[in-house]
């Protein structure tokens, strides 16, 4: 015979257990809503904002002296970056090199800190970052954050 505080724990073990599983389901539920690239349940992608930011233009921060590995990491990403853009480029491209113009690289590191080289800012109307990529890129990446 199960005694009442007995009962009264396995209740409770049961509610926190129902509850916690209630929060994960919210969980990813709003994760998958902010994140346009998560699929839904059904196997859908769910649809980006309409009122996301445009990118209106790109700075693209490399190394003037820069060794040979990095120099041919920074010329790749500038190759990859000139092939999704087309020719002409359909936005307007600041290249910035850290070692010699780090004054104009500051604001955008102060938005988005720069771990590898090349870094490649997207930038909305007023300047601000909507899309940062770094190191090695690929033109899939560079389309992703052009939408």
């Amino acid at each position: 015979m199960t005694t009442k505080p007995t009962m009264l724990r396995f209740l409770g073990t049961i509610l926190l257990v129902s509850l916690a599983l209630a929060g994960c389901k919210r969980t990813r539920t709003a994760s998958a809503a902010s994140n346009p690239s998560v699929a839904t349940s059904a196997g859908q992608t769910v649809a980006p904002k309409p009122d996301a930011p445009k990118v209106r233009r790109i700075v693209f921060v490399g190394k003037e002296h820069a060794c040979d590995c990095t120099r041919k990491t920074v010329e790749g990403a500038w190759a990859v970056l000139e092939k999704a853009l087309g020719a002409p480029a359909k936005l307007p491209i600041e290249r910035l090199q850290i070692d010699t113009q780090a004054d104009k690289v500051a604001p955008y590191k102060q938005q988005k800190p720069i771990m590898a080289l090349p870094a490649i800012y997207f930038l909305d109307g007023k300047g601000a970052v909507v899309g940062f990529l770094q190191g090695e890129v690929t033109e899939d990446q560079v389309q992703a954050a052009l939408r």
